[in-house]
This record gives structure tokens, sequence and C-alpha cells, in this order.
């Protein structure tokens, strides 16, 4: 009887997992930005839904004005997650922060803009 409540027991905790990003556009860089060769960085929070999608996108802070809001935006509503997992049932995820940076000369550096939880 142990055996079988450890397994199955065992068997539940492998049912939970952290969302995943399995899809989406990285940031385009704006062509005035670009051209002018400004940089910056906009930290957006968010909801993901027990779908996987973006929600509630809003930008929290910004380093030049508005100038890579939109992009930063745009790009994060893109973005598509696995949903996180607890006991086998998805679950949303609240107040994610990503920070996207924009960095002249070399397009997009978009390793940051990862969500962390």
């Amino acid at each position: 009887m142990w055996l079988f409540t450890a397994v199955l027991f065992a068997g539940c905790a492998s049912q939970d997992r952290p969302f995943q990003l399995v899809s989406g556009a990285a940031p385009v860089y704006p062509v005035q930005a670009k051209a002018q060769g400004i940089q910056g960085e906009v930290k957006v929070r968010y909801d993901i839904t027990e779908q996987g999608s973006v929600i509630n996108a809003v930008v929290i802070q910004s380093s030049l004005g508005k100038i890579f809001d939109q992009a930063a935006l745009d790009a994060i509503k893109s973005w598509k997650f696995n949903p996180a997992r607890k006991n086998g049932v998805a679950i949303a995820q609240r107040d994610l922060v990503s920070t996207l940076s924009f960095r002249s000369g070399k397009g997009t550096d978009n390793e940051a803009a990862l969500p962390r939880r």
C-alpha cells in the first residue's frame, strides 16, 4: 500500500511546472530611434492567462520618454506561453515583469526580456 501511495504522489508532483515562453516576436527597433543611435530600455508588467496569452501589459518604466514603449508592448503582447501548471491544472501568472533593451548598432538585445517570476 505504501508503494502505491508514494508513486501516486510522485505522479502528482510531476504535473507541476513553471510557465514556458514558446513563441513571440522580438521588439522592432523604432526606425527613428535607430537612425539617431538612441538606446534605451522599457520595463513592462503583464499577466499570463491559463491559456498562455499575455494580457494587461503596461509600461512601468521607460528610460527615454515613450520612444520604445509601443515596440516593447507590441512584442510582449505577441508572446505565447505554455502556462504554468499546479497539480496538472493550468494556472494564470500575475504581475510578471520583463525588461526589453534597445541597443543601437546591433538591433534589439532581447536576452534580458525573458519573464522573471
